[in-house]
């Protein structure tokens, strides 16, 4: 009798323990549902680009080459209208220096934007006009406007500039002829290879022909 009991009680144990065990368990997590990611807008900051180029002209207008370079990422590049090309902040700096030296006392200023925002980035187009240059013989020299395309990023809410490009457009064969350039000795310009570093002091350049 002792012996059918003891094997009942524990073949009632044995039966309950999965359930006990069971019952004991951590529960396992649930499933965890698919991060939804937010599509990415493009920025669309018309207004931010505007006033860094506003800024750029006070610049400009003061000289401040090192100023202007800062408005350049670090590794940035510039290729001016001279062919003179720089592809680090320190040697843009040194660009623009040369080119507010020998535009000095002129002022830049843009307008007739255009945009394409990509995320964070920009892509520019605008037209510069600067005013204000000298004829050699001290006259006044009329404005000269350059076309700009030009790359920005976005970084900490503001804008630099990745690359820009000022250039001028070629009159198309059979256009009216532009007026003269001011007459310059081309025997003092020395010829600029592309990727050579800038000289302290830049001849005098002649302008291209305004584009009217």
């Amino acid at each position: 009798m002792t012996k059918h009991l003891i094997a009942g009680i524990c073949l009632a144990i044995l039966s309950f323990s999965p359930v006990i065990a069971q019952q004991g368990a951590p529960a396992p997590p649930a499933p965890k549902a698919p991060a939804v990611k937010a599509k990415a807008k493009p920025m669309n900051d018309e207004v931010g680009i505007k006033k860094m180029f506003a800024e750029f002209s006070q610049a400009w207008a003061a000289g401040d080459s090192k100023k202007l370079a800062s408005f350049w990422v670090k590794d940035g590049s510039l290729i001016n209208p001279f062919g003179q090309d720089a592809w680090n902040r320190e040697d843009i700096e040194k660009v623009v220096a040369a080119d507010t030296q020998l535009m000095k006392g002129s002022t830049q200023t843009f307008d007739d934007f255009k945009f394409r925002f990509i995320l964070n980035f920009a892509l520019v187009d605008c037209t510069a006009t600067i005013a204000g240059m000298k004829n050699p013989d001290g006259t006044d020299a009329p404005n000269h406007n350059f076309h700009i395309y030009g790359a920005l990023a976005s970084r900490d809410n503001h804008w630099y500039i990745l690359a820009i490009r000022p250039y001028s457009f070629i009159p198309l064969s059979g256009a009216p002829a532009p007026a003269a350039a001011p007459a310059v000795d081309t025997a003092s310009i020395t010829p600029v290879a592309p990727g050579a570093p800038v000289p302290n002091t830049t001849p005098a350049i002649p302008l291209p022909p305004a584009n009217k």
